[in-house]
């Protein structure tokens, strides 16, 4: 009995360590004018048209087949989560991919885009996602 409530005692202190908030976003400077225009929208759809759309769909299609397959799913971002998300937070997934934990432990197969997008690129598609899960409403 007492091994028990040991081992429930110490399942309870891992699982909140195992949470997707276990891991710490880079702190960055959010460049706010950059994602309200909407010159930039329009530059990150055309890149999410071009690098992303394969995996993670269209905005009307949703998540495509290829992308249905992959354990964990490619999100398609039509979800509320997204236009909420801290925009550095985006940012960071967006350049390490699956380089880091815990997306590389959970089998994302998402590449790092840091070494083909530039900064401004990435701030591109960040403020695309975060207008796209809002144009699905």
């Amino acid at each position: 009995m007492l091994k028990r409530f040991v081992l429930m005692v110490i399942v309870s202190l891992l699982l909140p360590a195992c949470s997707e908030e276990s891991f710490i976003v880079p702190q960055r400077e959010v460049p706010i004018s950059l994602l309200t225009k909407e010159q930039t929208f329009r530059s990150g759809h055309n890149l999410f048209l071009q690098y992303c759309r394969e995996c993670h769909g269209s905005l009307n299609e949703g998540r495509n087949q290829r992308a249905a397959r992959f354990i964990p799913p490619a999100p398609d971002f039509h979800e509320l989560y997204y236009s909420q998300s801290d925009p550095a937070y985006l940012f960071w997934r967006i350049e390490e991919g699956k380089r880091v934990e815990p997306f590389r432990s959970r089998g994302s197969v998402m590449p790092a885009w840091k070494p083909h997008f530039t900064e401004e690129q990435i701030w591109q598609l960040v403020a695309y996602l975060k207008q796209r899960s809002l144009s699905r409403r």
